[in-house]
């Protein structure tokens, strides 16, 4: 069962890797917003060395530009590579591989993370230039959640996966994920900014664990025993999505009609 996982990996690498130009263009885009948000928010804070919710401005623009390479690393591809399968029917060889098909769709987004880590490489030193990044005091901490928070995002996207069973089209569903995950997740405006019913609102979603929090313990926002709750809630995001993915999964795949038998 690992032989097929690590070749669907595989496959997940070189598709990142094949389509460097795109990349090349996405990373480029990542510096200019990058730099875009420290324009905004260092004429927010009127260029001063005061606070607001907590964050000194230059706290806010590492968080920001850190928020914003997990963002990149952590793209989710496997919706819309779903999406064409099912649409063309190559889901059938998918479906016939000793693995399952959740699986295989994870394999393929942890290979294509891989190659966005890579192609990420050169942009990142640029990045924390700008951003002003600097080493944090709990690494641990921080590793976890990102770590948890990926899975979340993986798990996430699988689910728009299993849905493209039933709708074949899962194009505007994805968009309308990623506007929304990542508004959520805190890559424009931190989480401590959301007023009134929009910050309860995101606090009762998952996407916060995908992206502010981790950037926000590494800048040391949150630290001690939120960094501990955070993981707590994670794993219990987890196993609920888990559940979820497995029940939706048992329908999902029977509406798979192959002529013949």
């Amino acid at each position: 069962m690992i032989r097929p996982l690590a070749g669907m990996a595989r496959v997940g690498l070189r598709f990142q890797l094949a389509y460097r130009s795109d990349v090349i263009m996405t990373v480029l885009a990542l510096i200019a917003q990058v730099f875009l948000l420290r324009m905004v928010w260092t004429s927010v804070y009127g260029g001063g060395a005061g606070q607001a919710r907590g964050l000194t401005l230059e706290a806010l623009l590492a968080y920001l530009s850190l928020a914003n390479l997990q963002a990149f690393a952590t793209n989710p591809i496997i919706p819309l590579i779903a999406h064409f399968r099912i649409r063309t029917g190559m889901v059938f060889f998918d479906l016939s591989r000793p693995t399952g098909y959740l699986p295989q769709m994870a394999a393929f987004q942890a290979g294509h993370t891989l190659g966005g880590l890579l192609m990420l490489a050169p942009a990142v030193p640029v990045v924390l230039l700008v951003g002003t990044i600097t080493p944090t005091t709990q690494p641990l901490g921080y590793a976890a959640t990102l770590t948890l928070g990926y899975v979340i995002s993986v798990m996430m996207s699988l689910l728009i996966c299993v849905i493209g069973f039933w709708t074949l089209e899962t194009g505007a569903i994805s968009l309308l994920y990623r506007l929304i995950s990542q508004f959520f997740a805190g890559t424009m405006v931190p989480l401590s900014f959301f007023p009134g019913a929009l910050g309860v609102l995101a606090e009762a979603l998952p996407f916060k664990y995908m992206g502010y929090v981790p950037a926000a313990i590494y800048v040391g926002h949150l630290s001690g025993g939120q960094v501990v709750q955070a993981v707590i809630v994670e794993v219990s995001w987890i196993a609920g999505l888990a559940v979820l993915l497995w029940a939706v999964w048992r329908r999902a795949h029977r509406r798979v009609v192959i002529n013949g038998g």
